[in-house]
This record gives structure tokens, sequence and C-alpha cells, in this order.
């Protein structure tokens, strides 16, 4: 079955209309940064507290309900297509036309506060970055310098003496092509979390149905395994202590 493709601005309108705690480009990262977990199963329905909160009532009736569910699955299902075919894009956020000091200011905490929110959904999976290698954990560390960048000129840009025009347009420029590095980062992550994930899985699956020296069944539990979780060869110790360990071979 074909997935209806479902964009930014009816993702906002339904959020606003359900009086909903995050906005579209909140929810859009949040959604990324679930999709860069590692943990198999994370999707928009254990992230739906998030992103609606306590008091949200999702319509009048079940047909309306339903219809707010299609429209916040769909986008997840909009986003993973995107991902499929090599894109990742924050959302949009227009500066063009002539430049001004208001407008590069929302830019700069539009792209701060995604780059939160993306590091919330990473969360939602209970992920351990020490697992990602160390091309993962530098990736990791560069979005961090981004954050800090984003911080760093929205502050500049909330002073009343930001600058003239001809600096403001060097801002812009600026902005741009720091939000064109920050996709590229949270790209290039998403393919390391995505080797890691397929390395998880074809090692429980490799153990499925195995017994350990005590006569224990490996069960038939595939995808991603939590770090912290017992590991399934039944040794009783943490995943990460035992056969999830880096060159440990069972």
């Amino acid at each position: 079955m074909e997935h209806r493709t479902i964009h930014l601005s009816e993702l906002e309108g339904l959020l606003s209309k359900l009086g909903a705690k995050l906005r579209a480009h909140e929810v859009n990262a949040l959604y990324l940064g679930a999709l860069t977990s590692t943990r198999l199963g994370l999707g928009p329905q254990q992230l739906l507290d998030t992103v609606l909160g306590d008091a949200t009532v999702m319509g009048e009736s079940l047909e309306d309900a339903n219809a707010a569910i299609g429209v916040l699955f769909g986008y997840w299902n909009s986003l993973v297509s995107e991902r499929e075919a090599g894109r990742v894009r924050l959302a949009a956020c227009d500066v063009s036309g002539p430049v001004r000091q208001d407008r590069l200011l929302a830019f700069a905490e539009h792209r701060r506060e995604e780059l939160r929110w993306y590091i919330r959904g990473i969360d939602a999976g209970g992920d351990d970055p020490m697992e990602w290698g160390d091309t993962g954990r530098a990736l990791l560390d560069r979005l961090a310098q981004v954050s800090a960048f984003f911080d760093a000129f929205a502050e500049t840009l909330a002073r009343p003496d930001a600058g003239d025009a001809a600096e403001l347009e060097k801002s812009r420029e600026l902005l741009l092509q720091t939000s064109s590095i920050c996709e590229q980062l949270i790209a290039d992550l998403m393919t390391v979390t995505e080797r890691v994930r397929r390395e998880a899985l074809a090692t429980s699956n490799a153990m499925r149905g195995r017994r350990t020296d005590d006569g224990v069944r490996i069960g038939g539990r595939s995808g991603r395994i939590g770090r912290n979780e017992l590991c399934p060869c039944g040794s009783g110790k943490k995943w990460k202590r035992c056969c999830g360990g880096a060159g440990r071979v069972h």
C-alpha cells in the first residue's frame, strides 16, 4: 500500500488545531532523532505523549482521532521515505528576500530548538553513543558544536546592534551554510547508526535458537538489544558486558 505524503504545513495545521505541546519543526527534529536511534520498533506511537502533551484531545470523534493519528504517523512515513532516498531535511525557514534581523534570529532559534529535539529523539531509543564507534561519536560531537554555534548566533542576533545590512547578509550566508552542514551531519550519523543497528540484528539472529552451556535455549527475539538489558544468551550479564561487547564471540 502506498503511503500519502504528509507535508510539514499539514502537520503544523494539525498540531495547532490539537493544541499540541510541540510545533511542526520540533516534531520533524524529534522524528529524525528517533530514526537515528538504533532501537528497532521505535516510532511515532512511542512519541505521541512527547508530541501532544498530557492535555491534548484527539478530536471530538473516533473519526477525528483516526485522522489525526493518520497525519502524525503519515509524516513519520514521509521522513522514512526521504531517508531511504538519501535526503535529510530540517524544517524550512524562509530567510530569502531583503535581509532582516528578526527573520535571521527566528532561523537561528529554530535550528537550535531542532537540534535539541533531535537529541531528544535519539534519547527516546536509549542509545549509548559509545556503541556507535569513533565515527559516530565524532559526528555527534560536531553536532554539539553546531548547536553551540546556533546558540551563540541567536544571542548575537537578539542584540539591538547586531550589525548593518552588509553584516546581516554575511550572517544569513553563514546560517544557511551551517544549516546545510547540520543536515549532512545528521545524514552521516544516520548511516552510522543504521550499520550499528544491522550488526546488532545480525548478531541477535545468529544466536537465535542456540543453547547455552546450562541448556537454556536462546529465544527468537530480534531487533536491537538495549545496552543495559540482560543478554539473551542466559549469562545473567548485561548485553554490553556480554555478547554485545566488542570482539565477543559465543
